[in-house]
């Protein structure tokens, strides 16, 4: 499936967000909610993205702030891998669950 247009629901536990991906180089995320306060942040981000296999892809971004995003899509389980690092060079990692959604 191409998932590019798409607007996918992400849950890490602690953060949800949505991500459309408008393009093989743009991606806009909104994050709804945060540590449970909700939130409303989005941004459109230069994107690189790499289909690794069918259902299977590496998207990374940096955003205005300084992180910078690494994810794997595991489209055909539902799953999430993201790594980010923050301008202060922190890194964090988190895994959750995606799907896709109509457009939020």
């Amino acid at each position: 499936m191409n998932y590019i247009g798409k607007t996918l629901m992400v849950d890490f536990g602690m953060a949800r967000a949505t991500l459309r991906i408008n393009s093989e180089t743009s991606l806009t995320f909104r994050i709804l909610e945060k540590d449970g306060q909700t939130v409303s942040t989005s941004e459109t981000v230069s994107l690189k993205l790499i289909s690794l296999r069918p259902d299977l892809c590496l998207l990374c971004w940096q955003e205005q702030s300084g992180v910078t995003v690494s994810q794997v899509h595991d489209y055909s389980n539902g799953a999430i891998h993201s790594i980010w690092t923050t301008p202060g060079a922190a890194l964090q990692q988190f895994s959750g669950s995606l799907k896709v959604t109509e457009a939020v």
